[in-house]
């Protein structure tokens, strides 16, 4: 009788506790087999997802030097894969180099002894806990070298970014030199000891793509509040509102009885449910537009139908050419019209620019009004003043738009997807040759 792969899926996601006493949250970590059959993996009687450690939490740290603040987040990271480590000790074989290393009699189900070998298959995790595992710069991808100025970007499938080396990150980070911490630092990833460059695993692979916060609660809960912005500056937020209230519950959909604004935090099930009706609701409530309004409102409409079709495509649980090349098509012509929606990117650092410079220009209108205050008749006036309105409304949102971007990690990880896909069932038709 061969031997037996047992492929080990580790998981870990943040949980938040309380906000009664500080900010108390914990960060566990789960294991799981990965050859086992989905439905037997998501019965919870079998429990064949077990919790095996509770990651550490570091304090939070404020208003000290940055060098203090850089050795202090560097202590952090050793200490927490110092922890990793003795959790995945078994899976390391470097004190231990033998033909027989990793390998154990397991007694399985039918009675039967069989001789096994424990591989580091994936890990799952979000993406920010992601950039902590693997020694990443937060905001940069885990997969490539994608420069942070350009994640927003399409990137065609044959154009895509070098993948991270991450045996290149080892041979870097035990040289320790100034040249090396350089060339470490230029593809934005942290020095020192990390464990899973020193198992016998693929780290490139490890990180998986994620359903649940890449698309439920990551691009669709952004193109909720895209969308919510989108309506509320175009004046459709009563309609658009009253709409998603009045959507029928059918047999398997949750009755609405709160809108978008209402709700302070959407949940992948109410987003997966959500992306059954969504454009009808979009497209309803951009109905009767003005000829000065139907180019963008178009622009809008695709752009939320191109983001819906690529996640339908992606929760196929199989896949062919065809579906993917419709699945790349989708994401191109997302980004195709997704400038639409460049003010709702606007952040708090760039609304605070943009409010600064509607307050220089309030203050020139102040000054205009009083230079000109013998001569101006009151309908001349109004007539000013509505002008001076109109361009500081103007001048703001075109000072939002030039700040504003959509370089963050979620909206590039969709990028590599298809690719996934690839990879994936190559492996499938590998393991089963």
């Amino acid at each position: 009788m061969g031997d037996t792969m047992v492929p080990l899926t580790f998981m870990s996601d943040g949980t938040h506790l309380s906000n009664f006493v500080c900010d108390k949250k914990e960060l566990p970590v789960y294991m799981t087999i990965g050859n086992l059959s989905s439905k037997i993996r998501q019965t919870h009687s079998m429990h064949s997802i077990l919790m095996v450690a509770l990651l550490p939490i570091p304090i939070k740290i404020r208003n000290i030097p940055q060098k203090r603040l850089d050795e202090l987040r560097q202590t952090n990271r050793e200490v927490l894969h110092e922890v990793l480590w003795r959790l995945l000790q078994p899976l390391t074989f470097k004190h231990n180099p033998s033909a027989e290393s990793g390998y154990y009699n397991v007694l399985c189900a039918d009675g039967n002894f069989r001789r096994c070998k424990l591989v580091l298959a994936a890990c799952l995790a979000y993406w920010a806990e992601d950039s902590d595992l693997h020694h990443l710069e937060r905001h940069v991808c885990f997969w490539c070298e994608c420069p942070k100025n350009e994640l927003g970007d399409y990137v065609p499938p044959d154009k895509q970014h070098p993948l991270r080396d991450h045996n290149l990150y080892r041979t870097l980070s035990d040289a320790n030199n100034k040249a090396a911490n350089a060339e470490l630092s230029s593809r934005h990833v942290h020095g020192g000891y990390n464990v899973f460059r020193h198992i016998p695993c693929i780290v490139s692979d490890l990180p998986q793509p994620d359903l649940l916060h890449t698309m439920q609660i990551g691009m669709l809960d952004h193109l909720q509040k895209w969308i919510f912005h989108f309506m509320k500056t175009h004046e459709r937020l009563n309609k658009y509102n009253a709409i998603c209230l009045s959507v029928p519950a059918y047999h398997d959909l949750t009755p609405k009885n709160k809108s978008y604004g209402e709700v302070s935090q959407w949940n992948g099930k109410e987003m997966k449910e959500m992306s059954r009706y969504l454009l009808g609701v979009v497209t309803q409530s951009l109905r009767g537009r003005s000829p000065a309004q139907l180019p963008i409102f178009n622009h809008a409409i695709e752009c939320t139908r191109a983001l819906l079709e690529f996640y339908m495509y992606a929760r196929y649980k199989s896949n062919d050419d065809a579906t993917l090349s419709y699945m790349e098509d989708a994401l191109r012509r997302f980004h195709t019209f997704k400038d639409v929606f460049l003010l709702g990117r606007a952040g708090k650092k760039v609304k605070a620019k943009a409010n600064a410079l509607g307050t220089e220009l309030v203050k020139k209108r102040k000054v205009d009004e009083e230079t000109n205050a013998e001569t101006w008749t009151p309908s001349k006036k109004r007539c000013e003043m509505n002008a001076w309105r109109d361009y500081i409304s103007h001048e703001i949102d075109v000072s939002k738009e030039l700040d504003a971007d959509f370089n963050f990690p979620k909206i590039h990880l969709m990028s590599h997807w298809v690719e996934q896909i690839h990879q994936y069932g190559a492996l499938q038709q590998y393991s089963a040759e």
